[in-house]
């Protein structure tokens, strides 16, 4: 079976297309994507914009990090829809916020976010993977932003398969960019940087 990449809710495609052409000619997207800025040009566009790929994000914190046992990412939250826009070789994201409820949904940010090429690439070659295929598995993208720290995210909702992150470049020297690592693999290389920035961050630290 293929990878499922839930569609986007039609309110956070509609949060984009509202809010991005308004960056359009901001020094910000001119500076590192001139041609979707100069596609944006028209309001045309505008009412048109479809990303060329949409995902989940979750976040997790570094507390939950430290803490986390077994094989359950359940204290990762959902933060942002996050879609991917591009012309030629230029890719930037545009992050669409929603609350706990799922009925909230404000445009966040637009960003040349390095990872997202690689995010791009490494969703396509786990589609072709046979033993991918092989599962009912979920794609979304799992982000650690205390430790700069992103990986895709393949979850079995049925259960029947394990859950697989696939860290993504630029990556930690704690992981490996494109290697398959269960949660309890995952969790387990990232567990002792996450303690020593959370001690380092204690208030209690040096009274």
């Amino acid at each position: 079976m293929p990878l499922i990449i839930p569609p986007a809710p039609p309110q956070s495609i509609e949060a984009m297309r509202t809010a991005v052409p308004a960056l359009a000619h901001g020094s910000a997207l001119m500076k590192v994507a001139p041609r979707l800025s100069a596609a944006l040009n028209s309001s045309s566009a505008a009412t048109s914009l479809s990303p060329a790929l949409s995902y989940k994000v979750y976040t997790l914190g570094l507390s939950d990090l430290a803490s986390a046992s077994g094989n359950t990412l359940g204290a990762a939250a959902l933060s942002v829809w996050r879609h991917t826009l591009t012309s030629d070789n230029e890719v930037v994201t545009a992050d669409v916020a929603v609350d706990k409820a799922g009925t909230n949904y404000q445009f966040a940010a637009i960003s040349s976010n390095p990872s997202a090429p690689g995010v791009q690439n490494e969703i396509a070659a786990l589609s072709k993977s046979p033993d991918i295929a092989a599962a009912s598995y979920e794609v979304s993208l799992l982000q650690i932003p205390a430790l700069a720290v992103s990986a895709v995210w393949l979850h079995d909702p049925s259960g029947k398969a394990a859950d697989i992150l696939v860290p993504v470049a630029p990556v930690r020297s704690e992981l490996v960019a494109g290697r398959r690592y269960t949660i309890a693999e995952f969790t387990s290389a990232l567990k002792a940087p996450a303690a020593k920035i959370l001690a380092n961050d204690d208030p209690r630290k040096g009274s």
